[in-house]
């Protein structure tokens, strides 16, 4: 496999999709602004993609795509594991809807306030709803395309997706705000159905004989769900510290707004690279596994670690120079203030310190439940989100907002350091030396580089993203042949 080149894809199809997710957010709040009905729409859609990020797209692939692997890709192993899937997403679906006003009113309390917004809310969570058994099952084929080393098509429906929700937006400008709010909840529907409908096509040409059958309750089936159980367990104890860091942000007025920004400003570009080397690697490894050829995974990891630092140390040095430039020319309009910006900024240049531990950290993990360990991954991520709580609670004390990206900072570097542990310990990694050197190269000619940009005036939108081509013109080239060299 061409590491480089699946990697690049990825990242590319999740960066348009970021684009056409920030459209789609500015149109929503052009059509509902901050109101009622964004409120509704929110909370609503908070609930499938809860729901897909537990069940679908993470866990799921995570552990189905090591046993498909080690299985040979057995065909009966996969419409088993599709049809128990689609089994328990009927249930779930059907549960939530006769029981819908007890869970809105657990996710958003205070709506029972306005009867009116409780009930609109659980009947546009009630259509929603119907999303979670195609996303799902869009995800579980996504898994299957995964292992056959086909990225592009996958990584390209959260794209769908927005683009659809744009075009209800823009539909919704002949409409009243209520019924856009319908439109919407059926387009979501809609996109998840066309998803599964486009993947499973895709997987139908492949002549992959996929389709429902009477589910059987296999000792496969078993440690699937098992595995499957210790998954969402992490995943739910991530779930709950967001919820942690956000209740302690709360204190300080402004704190959550600005934390919210600055971790979508950082989130970017582990998006852009970290996630999609996890996806590529999460494959490749598991197939280099099955063959038992450990020598192909030493050199997919050291191949994707020099890769993916090379890109990530400028976005950190970047990041790190460039926040308050980048703050100021993205928000400091209308009601917002200096003060939010320099706020948000401080937020930023702690976080970004974070992003070589989450990109390193992917490859781990990835490693070891591509060796089907999904114990070790949950176990490191509750014992380094513990201690991230603990400081959270502790250190807001005495520098208020900022105890929250300490926190993520020294929980992402602890998570690295039990990951890479564990896979020491079980032979499952070798980093070699020339990774070793070219990732110093690489933060080197990064920090030099920023300790200059830090001197360049950025006085407008169009001196910062001069000043970001200029850098990106100078560094690229020279980590290229500084990673080519070595």
């Amino acid at each position: 496999m061409r590491l480089g080149k699946h990697i690049f894809g990825v990242g590319v199809m999740t960066g348009i999709s970021r684009v056409f997710g920030f459209v789609r957010d500015m149109l929503i709040a052009h059509v509902f602004g901050a109101g009622r009905l964004s409120d509704v729409f929110l909370a609503a859609f908070k609930l499938p993609n809860l729901f897909r990020d537990l069940l679908g797209e993470g866990a799921l692939s995570a552990i189905f795509i090591p046993m498909y692997t080690d299985k040979n890709k057995d065909e009966n192993f996969a419409k088993n594991v599709f049809s128990w899937l689609m089994v328990v997403l009927l249930g779930i679906t059907l549960l939530f809807e006769v029981f819908m006003p007890l869970v809105v009113w657990v996710l958003a309390p205070g709506f029972s306030d306005d009867p009116g917004k409780m009930q609109l809310t659980v009947q546009i969570a009630r259509i929603m709803f119907w999303y979670v058994i195609f996303i799902c099952g869009a995800a579980f084929l996504s898994a299957i395309l995964n292992a056959f080393s086909k990225f592009l098509l996958v990584a390209f429906m959260p794209v769908l997706l927005n683009i659809m929700l744009i075009g209800a937006l823009l539909l919704g400008a002949f409409f009243a705000q209520g019924t856009v709010l319908y439109i919407m909840a059926f387009t979501v529907v809609l996109s998840g159905i066309i998803q599964f409908g486009v993947l499973w096509q895709r997987i139908r040409s492949r002549h992959f004989g996929l389709r429902l059958i009477w589910p059987r309750w296999t000792p496969s089936i078993k440690s699937m769900f098992k595995r499957l159980g210790i998954g969402i367990i992490g995943n739910g104890f991530y779930q709950i510290t967001i919820i942690i860091g956000t209740l302690v942000a709360s204190f300080q007025n402004g704190a959550v707004s600005w934390l919210y920004y600055s971790d979508r400003i950082v989130q970017l570009p582990f998006a852009l690279i970290g996630l999609a080397v996890g996806t590529v690697l999460m494959s490749s490894i598991s197939n280099a596994l099955a063959e038992k050829n450990m020598r192909s995974v030493y050199i997919q990891q050291n191949s994707s670690m020099r890769q993916s630092m090379m890109l990530i140390m400028p976005c950190m040095v970047g990041l790190f120079v460039l926040a308050e430039p980048v703050i100021r020319c993205l928000f400091q309009y209308g009601a917002w203030t200096a003060a939010s910006t320099h706020a948000v900024a401080m937020a930023i240049m702690i976080q970004v310190l974070v992003l070589p531990a989450m990109m390193i950290s992917q490859i781990y993990s990835k490693t070891l439940y591509a060796s089907q360990d999904v114990r070790t991954p949950v176990k490191t991520s509750i014992i380094s989100l513990a201690v991230a709580s603990v400081i959270y609670l502790t250190a807001f004390h005495f520098i208020g907002y900022l105890a929250i990206p300490v926190g993520v900072v020294v929980s992402g570097y602890l998570k690295n350091y039990l990951l890479r542990r564990a896979c020491k310990r079980r032979n499952l990694i070798h980093t070699e030396p020339r990774t070793i050197r070219a990732v110093f190269a690489f933060a080197v000619l990064a920090v030099v580089m920023g300790v200059g940009l830090w001197f360049i005036p950025i006085p407008n939108v169009w001196m910062l993203f001069i000043a970001i081509g200029v850098f990106a013109i100078i560094y690229l080239p020279l980590a290229y042949l500084i990673n080519k060299k070595i």
